[in-house]
C-alpha cells in the first residue's frame, strides 16, 4: 500500500476517474496554498465513508491552525474545540455547504497588520510555504478598512474624553436628598419663576405704555390745530335789516282780439317806443312756419358766435362781454343756493338769464359781420316773419316804457296810490298772497291780457320792519337795498313813506335802478343797509381777548416767523369781519399785515411758519 493512500475495502466506489474530482495520486498531506501545516494535520483521519457517499458534498478544506500560547497547533483539536463551543457537529455541513466550524468568526482572515503571534514551529512551516500574495486592490481594500476602524476608535476616544470633561448639572449636584428639602427647593424654584414672569410682564407693560404715550403725543401733535393766516385789507362792514318787500310799478296791460300762440317781437325787459311792434298772436295752422323761424334764429346765433371767434365783428365781443358780466352774478348765486340745497329761486334765476340773453341777441343784430351766409339767414328770417305777420294778429305799443310778457293779474290792482293809502295789514296780506315769480303763458285767448308796459322808470318796495328804529328811516333819506337772490345792490333807494305799526314800521322805498331786472318779481327778499364802516378789515376770529364794551382786543401777527401780540381798537364788527385801528398811532396793524386767524393756537413769542 502506498503511503498516503487509503485502501478501498469495497464499500466506497472508485471515483478516481470521475471528472471534476481530485486525482487519486494527490498526496493527502499537501497543504493548501496560504495555509500552514503540521505533523498532526498530516495524520488527521479522512471523513467516513458515510459522508463521502454524498455526491453534492465537497471535500473538506484544511483549516488554518489555531495557535495557542505554547505554540502547539492541532487541526483535530481546533475543530473539536470549535464544535464543542458552538454545540454543533464539526463534520456536519451547514446550509451553505461548508462545515459549521468554518463559519466561526474566529477562523476569518485577520486584518492586515493584526496577525497573532505564531510559534516557532508555525513560523518554520510558513517559511517553507510562503503566504499567498494579495492583489493591489485587495491591499487597498484592507488598508481603507483599517483606516475606517482607526477613525471610529479615535472618535470613540474623543467622545469619551468629552463626557469626562462635561460639567455636571448644578441642579443634579445640589439636588436635595430628603423629601422636605426637595419640597422647599421646588417651592423656591416656583417663587423664582413667578418673580421672573412677573418682572417680564411688568417690563412688557412698561414698554406698551411707553409706546402708547409716544403714539398719543404724535397724534396730538399731528391733529393739533396749526396757525392759519390772513391778510389785513381795506374793506367795510355793513349792518342790515332783512325783510320781504312787495314790488309795485305803474303798468299798462294790453289784450289780444284773436286766439293763438304768442310770438314776441320785442325782448323781455327792453325799452320800447310808442307804436312799436311788440308781439304777434299766431292762429292755428302756422306751427310749421313758426318752427322754421325758430330754427333760422338759432342758426343765426350759432353763426354769429362762430364768426366772432374767427375775429369778425369786433363790436360783438363787447356785446358778449357785457352780457357775461350781467350773467356772472346770477351764476354765482345759483352755485351758492345749490350748495345750501335752496331751489326756491331757480325759476327767477332762469328768467333773468333768459332776458339777458335775448337782450344780447337783439344787440348782435345791429352788428355787420360781413358774411354772405349770415346775410342769407337774416333774409330768410325776415321773409318768415313777414309771412307770419300776414296771418297773425299784431300788437303795437300804445305808450312808451319797458315791455314784459309775464303777468300775474294784479297789474291793475296794486298801484302806487294803494301803497300810499293802505295799512300794514293790507300790505302783509298782499305779500302773503302774491307769487314771488311772475310767469308767462304762450297760449293766448281772445280779450285776455297779452303783455304789460311799465310806463315810467320807477319801481317801489313796500315792507314791514319789526323792531326797527323809526329815526333811521326819515322821509327823504336814502338807503342801500341788497337783493341776494339776484346778486344785485340797489343804491339811492328813497324813503317816500314811513308809518308806525303794531310790530314795527311800514316803509315804502322808491328807486329808478334795476327796474328791468325785477320785472318778473312781485315780491322779493331784501336786506336794508343801516350803517357802513370802512377801514382795516380782519376776520373776527383773529381777535383775542376781545372786549366789545370797551372796544379793544389783541391780535397776533406773524413777525419774522414769530408770533407777536398787539392791542388794537375795534371800530365795528359783524359775524364775519371786524374793522380795527392801531392804538396810539402804532404802525401795526396796517394793510397787508399777516394776521393769525386762530390765536388760541399760539402764544407770545412762539415760532410760527411763514
Amino acid at each position: 500500500m502506498a503511503t498516503g493512500k487509503r485502501p478501498n475495502n469495497g464499500k466506497r466506489p472508485n471515483n478516481a476517474n470521475r471528472p471534476g474530482n481530485r486525482p487519486a495520486n494527490r498526496p493527502a498531506n499537501r497543504p493548501e496554498p496560504g495555509r500552514a501545516s503540521s505533523g498532526a494535520s498530516r495524520m488527521q483521519p479522512r471523513p467516513s465513508s458515510e459522508n463521502n457517499n454524498s455526491k453534492k458534498h465537497k471535500p473538506q478544506r484544511p483549516v488554518r491552525p489555531n495557535n495557542d500560547r505554547t505554540g502547539a497547533v492541532s487541526r483535530s483539536s481546533g475543530i473539536a474545540s470549535s464544535a464543542q463551543r458552538n454545540g454543533t457537529n464539526a463534520n456536519k455541513p451547514s446550509a451553505s455547504g461548508r462545515p459549521a466550524d468554518l463559519m466561526d468568526p474566529k477562523f476569518s482572515r485577520p486584518l492586515f497588520g493584526d496577525e497573532p503571534e505564531l510559534s516557532s514551529v508555525v513560523e518554520k512551516e510558513q517559511e517553507k510555504t510562503p503566504p499567498k500574495k494579495l492583489s493591489w486592490w485587495q491591499v487597498r481594500k484592507v488598508h481603507r478598512r483599517n483606516k475606517l476602524i482607526q477613525k471610529q476608535k479615535q472618535k470613540a476616544e474623543e467622545e469619551a474624553a468629552k463626557k469626562e470633561n462635561v460639567v455636571p448639572d448644578v441642579l443634579e449636584e445640589t439636588r436635595p436628598e430628603s423629601v422636605e428639602e426637595r419640597r422647599k427647593h421646588m417651592e423656591k424654584t416656583r417663587k423664582r419663576d413667578a418673580l421672573r414672569a412677573a418682572f417680564n410682564a411688568f417690563l412688557c407693560v412698561l414698554i406698551l405704555i411707553g409706546m402708547m404715550v409716544i403714539a398719543v403725543l404724535y397724534i396730538v401733535d399731528y391733529v393739533a390745530a396749526k396757525p392759519t393766516y390772513a391778510f389785513a385789507s381795506e374793506g367795510s362792514i355793513e349792518h342790515t335789516i332783512g325783510a320781504t318787500a312787495l314790488v309795485v310799478r305803474n303798468e299798462t296791460v294790453m289784450t289780444s282780439t284773436h286766439t293763438g300762440d304768442l310770438m314776441a317781437q320785442a325782448t323781455e325787459g327792453s325799452r320800447v317806443a310808442k307804436s312799436q311792434h311788440l308781439a304777434m298772436v299766431i292762429p292755428e295752422g302756422m306751427e310749421s312756419t313758426m318752427a322754421e323761424l325758430h330754427n333760422v334764429e338759432q342758426q343765426i346765433v350759432d353763426l354769429e358766435r362762430q364768426l366772432m371767434n374767427q375775429g369778425k365783428g369786433v363790436a360783438a365781443k363787447e356785446v358778449f362781454s357785457q352780457a357775461n358780466d350781467e350773467i356772472r352774478p346770477i351764476i354765482t348765486m345759483i352755485r351758492q343756493d345749490a350748495i345750501l340745497n335752496k331751489l326756491n329761486n331757480m325759476t327767477s334765476y332762469s328768467s333773468s338769464i333768459r332776458v339777458l340773453m335775448e337782450k344780447r341777441d337783439v344787440n348782435l343784430k345791429d352788428i355787420d359781420f360781413d358774411d354772405e351766409q349770415l346775410t342769407s339767414l337774416r333774409t330768410s328770417e325776415t321773409a318768415l316773419r313777414t309771412q307770419l305777420e300776414n296771418r297773425a294778429n299784431s300788437i303795437y305799443a300804445e305808450t312808451p316804457g319797458i315791455v314784459s310778457y309775464k303777468l300775474d293779474g294784479q297789474e291793475q290792482e296794486i298801484t302806487y296810490q294803494l301803497l300810499m293809502d293802505m295799512v300794514d295789514s293790507k300790505c302783509e296780506e298782499l305779500i302773503s298772497k302774491s307769487n314771488s315769480i311772475i310767469t308767462s303763458d304762450l297760449k293766448i285767448k281772445q280779450n285776455e291780457p297779452v303783455l304789460r308796459i311799465v310806463q315810467n322808470d320807477i319801481q317801489y318796495f313796500a315792507c314791514l320792519l319789526k323792531n326797527a328804529p323809526m329815526e333811521e328811516f326819515q322821509l327823504g333819506s336814502n338807503h342801500v337795498i341788497r337783493i341776494p337772490a339776484e346778486g344785485i345792490s340797489i343804491s339811492d333807494c328813497k324813503v317816500v313813506r314811513c308809518s308806525v305799526t303794531r310790530d314795527g314800521i311800514l316803509v315804502v322805498f322808491e328807486t329808478a335802478n334795476q327796474v328791468e331786472r325785477l320785472l318778473d318779481r312781485r315780491t322779493v327778499n331784501i336786506e336794508i343797509v343801516q350803517t357802513k364802516t370802512t377801514g382795516i378789515r380782519v376776520p373776527v376770529s383773529s381777535l383775542a381777548n376781545a372786549d366789545y364794551d370797551r372796544g379793544i382786543a389783541t391780535i397776533f401777527v406773524n413777525e419774522s416767523g414769530y408770533a407777536r401780540g398787539y392791542t388794537v381798537q375795534i371800530k365795528d364788527y359783524d359775524r364775519e369781519y371786524a374793522i380795527i385801528a392801531p392804538l396810539e398811532n402804532a404802525g401795526i396793524p396796517s394793510i397787508s399785515t399777516i394776521v393769525i386767524t386762530n390765536p388760541q393756537t399760539v402764544k407770545e413769542g412762539d415760532k410760527v411758519e411763514k
